[in-house]
């Protein structure tokens, strides 16, 4: 009762307010004026005095309160006709959420949840899901570079509103639980996802060089694998690679279409190239070594990626150490230093030859004598790493000899071509291979100088390329480069690396560690 009668008096003395500021504004009119006794009938009437009254009530009631903003966010979500709309919040830094979205028609719907991100730690967010919402910005409609660029703005707790997947939880929880291993990969290709047109978020994309080592985390999308680079398995965020499937067909396609332009630039040359061709000698010349596993007409192979496994050294088995390089770069220097300095460590294999032997010679010393006829014999059975003809007689290496330096318990050090790696990598003899790289011209011309041998720019150009186009072809091979600037420093560098091979673990082809 108190509270009625305070506000009626209230009421009475802002009505008395009222009615005087009413008073004041009338004498101050002019006396003979029509606007004047317009304005004064107005003020003095009863709709006036009415409306006034009116104010003064709605002035003494309490203000409406304003929604929280959870009710608000409940108000919007009851907008939505589906009846699964569910709130998710997830607290974001400065990395990017660990999720990809993708467009099917106007909703904006989540492709894939990343390894280790902010999305999969939550649990919250699922491959499917569509977004409605993000922090109040509505996201129906938007493309997915623009959904990428307002997520990339925003920091601290994300609100969104999601209409789930339908697939149920348990059907996720099995999934998650039975998730294949992890799965080591070497890269046999560079890789920037700044210059990738088809990665569907760049932010997530990481960069690799050829002969890195990849951990792959998840290879549930045909496309894209989640994956980490070698020593940054702590990363929270795993990064998105192409798949093994997805590169070579953009590598084949990429080819083909290259063999096409190729084609149809030399298609106005056929006719005098045959021409040409046809006043050739028909006598062939005979190549010093060869490999006969290759074959010039093979068509060129898509390299992407290489399943690795952890090799532990074993005292008893020693992996053979093979040194390729461009002609003169030092590399039988190097290979006689090692075993004449450590001659019970490192060893050659003995080549095998259909020459007769000599009165001084020893067999299975200073070669394995054996008739011509066996020679082609153990050729066609593949059992050497490389051969070749001189003289009229054969020479060469063979898988045996190298093993039987191996079964010694010594580091068979060989010099071979490089179209020997693969024969030598199919066997069980898991090789470690080394490519003698060329210092630039200014050190490989002075290098020339003091040993006195000719120095023309332009073979040394031509070494410095071939080493180029050498490292390019068959880098898929290689487990180290040195280059040789010194040679005694090039022998300290190398030996250093063979001493770290008999005592750490090294990344090998997953198949030799069954061997």
């Amino acid at each position: 009762m108190k509270k009625k009668v305070g506000g009626y008096r209230a009421q009475q003395r802002n009505h008395a307010r009222g009615g005087q500021v009413v008073v004041t504004i009338l004498e101050s009119l002019p006396k003979q004026s029509l606007l004047g006794s317009e304005l004064s009938s107005l003020l003095q009437g009863h709709l006036f005095s009415h409306l006034s009254s009116v104010h003064d009530r709605l002035a003494q009631r309490e203000p409406v309160p304003l929604m929280t903003p959870e009710e608000e966010l409940l108000d919007r979500a009851s907008h939505y006709t589906d009846d699964s709309v569910k709130i998710v919040r997830i607290d974001k830094t400065s990395e990017p959420l660990g999720a990809t979205v993708r467009n099917e028609g106007d909703a904006v719907v989540i492709a894939r949840v990343v390894r280790g991100g902010a999305a999969e730690r939550s649990g919250l967010l699922h491959e499917g899901d569509e977004i409605l919402e993000v922090n109040g910005v509505e996201m129906r409609g938007r493309s997915v570079n623009e959904v990428c660029d307002i997520l990339a703005g925003m920091q601290g707790t994300l609100t969104f509103l999601v209409i789930p997947c339908a697939v149920v939880r348990e059907e996720r929880n099995y999934h998650r639980q039975n998730a294949p291993p992890v799965v080591h990969m070497r890269a046999l290709f560079d890789y920037d996802p700044e210059e990738d047109l088809y990665i569907p978020c760049r932010e997530l994309g990481i960069s690799f060089s050829k002969g890195d080592i990849l951990h792959i985390r998840s290879q549930e999308d045909p496309n894209w694998w989640q994956a980490f680079r070698e020593g940054e398995e702590d990363h929270a965020l795993a990064g998105l690679i192409p798949s093994k499937s997805f590169q070579e067909q953009r590598e084949a396609l990429k080819q083909s279409l290259v063999g096409e332009e190729r084609s149809l630039g030399e298609k106005g040359h056929l006719k005098s190239s045959t021409l040409l061709c046809a006043k050739k000698s028909s006598k062939k010349k005979k190549r010093k070594m060869y490999n006969p596993s290759q074959s010039e007409d093979e068509p060129e192979e898509i390299l992407t990626y290489e399943e690795v496994a952890l090799y532990f050294p074993r005292a008893n088995r020693k992996r053979p150490v093979v040194l390729i390089g461009p002609p003169n770069i030092g590399r039988h220097e190097l290979r006689q230093m090692l075993m004449e300095r450590e001659a019970d460590r490192f060893s050659a294999a003995v080549p095998h030859t259909s020459r007769p032997r000599k009165d001084s010679e020893v067999d299975g010393q200073d070669y394995h004598f054996i008739s011509r006829l066996q020679f082609e014999q153990d050729i066609l059975s593949r059992k050497f790493v490389e051969h070749g003809e001189f003289e009229k007689q054969y020479y060469g290496t063979s898988l045996e000899a190298i093993r039987q330096v191996v079964n010694m318990g010594k580091i068979c050090i060989l010099n071979l071509h490089p179209q020997s790696l693969k024969i030598l990598k199919n066997s069980d003899l898991k090789p470690y291979v080394v490519f003698m790289a060329p210092p630039n011209l200014d050190i490989l011309k002075r290098n020339r100088q003091k040993q006195r041998l000719p120095v023309k720019d332009e073979e040394l150009r031509d070494l410095i390329e071939r080493a180029r186009e050498m490292e390019s072809k068959y880098g898929q091979y290689l487990d180290l480069t040195l280059v040789n600037v010194d040679l005694e420093r090039t022998y300290a560098q190398l030996l250093n690396e063979i001493n770290l091979l008999e005592r750490e673990p090294q990344w090998v082809p997953a198949s030799w560690v069954d061997k």
